[in-house]
């Protein structure tokens, strides 16, 4: 089962008969939720695409981001290992 929150908005009376003339009655929440996956998925497309053209023209900046993962992956691995200080103050 999918969670699920749920919010408000404001919007323009003129703005807002658009919307019900284009989702249809009962189906706002439908359509607004179908239009913003689909426009977050665009986003994170193109920022994929804007990554790959900028490692392509520059592929020492590609082993540059491989050294920084690696970095932050050992860096995330060491916190990880250390105890923690629970009971330093007791």
């Amino acid at each position: 089962m999918e969670l699920k929150q749920t919010f408000s908005i404001q919007l323009p009376v003129d703005l807002y008969g658009e919307l019900l003339k284009k989702a249809g009655k009962g189906r706002i929440s439908v359509y607004i939720r179908e239009v913003l996956e689909e426009k977050l998925q665009h986003e994170k497309y193109c920022l994929g695409q804007a990554y790959k053209e900028c490692y392509t023209n520059n592929p020492h900046l590609l082993e540059e981001a491989e050294i920084w993962e690696r970095a932050q992956t050992e860096d995330w691995l060491n916190y990880l290992s250390k105890p923690t200080n629970k009971n330093k103050n007791k």
